[in-house]
């Protein structure tokens, strides 16, 4: 698939899951007390036009970060030899070596840098967030089984878990080919 086609699949998923999320939600939950999205819940968020605004500003930056991952590709590998796994993870967020836990809590050496990762990780996540959040849904809405077993800590866990393990993969396979280059 060539990467334009790829870049409009993809932007069109995220665009398009969101949206039905944002829109069951809604039908769900008019005034946001069964919302379980952390802006609601942790930072207070109790309009829908706010929320929107707020979700539309990340979605917007995730795509973004995304075209300039896809158009204008920064190389987050380092050029050092013989890192281990554990630095390469820190050195391909932050561009320098550290632990990978420096990850969790330092952010990149330039904003270029910090575009180029998420535009990566982040469509990942968001790819992965549709997929989760579109058949939840589509269980709710369809299905009298799924019901009992829905919870925000089954959400939530697989949201943070899958996307997690996407992270993982994807530096595991940057490791790989930054070995092969060495």
């Amino acid at each position: 698939m060539s990467k334009h086609l790829k870049f409009i699949a993809v932007t069109t998923w995220i665009l398009l899951s969101r949206s039905y999320d944002a829109y069951c939600t809604h039908n769900l939950t008019p005034d946001l007390t069964k919302e379980a999205n952390p802006l609601v819940t942790v930072a207070g968020v109790s309009s829908w036009t706010v929320l929107l605004i707020i979700l539309s500003i990340l979605t917007a930056y995730a795509l973004f970060a995304y075209y300039q991952r896809t158009y204008h590709p920064t190389s987050l590998l380092p050029e050092e030899k013989n890192y281990s796994f554990n630095h390469f993870v820190a050195f391909q967020f932050l561009g320098y070596k550290d632990h990978w836990t420096a990850t969790l809590y330092k952010l990149p050496s330039t904003f270029n840098r910090f575009n180029n990762y998420m535009g990566a990780v982040l469509t990942r996540g968001l790819v992965f967030a549709g997929f989760v959040s579109t058949l939840m849904w589509m269980l709710i809405n369809y299905t009298t089984w799924y019901a009992p077993y829905h919870s925000v800590t089954l959400i939530y866990s697989l949201l943070i878990g899958g996307t997690g393990l996407l992270v993982l993969q994807w530096n595991w396979k940057q490791f790989q080919s930054y070995k092969s280059n060495i």
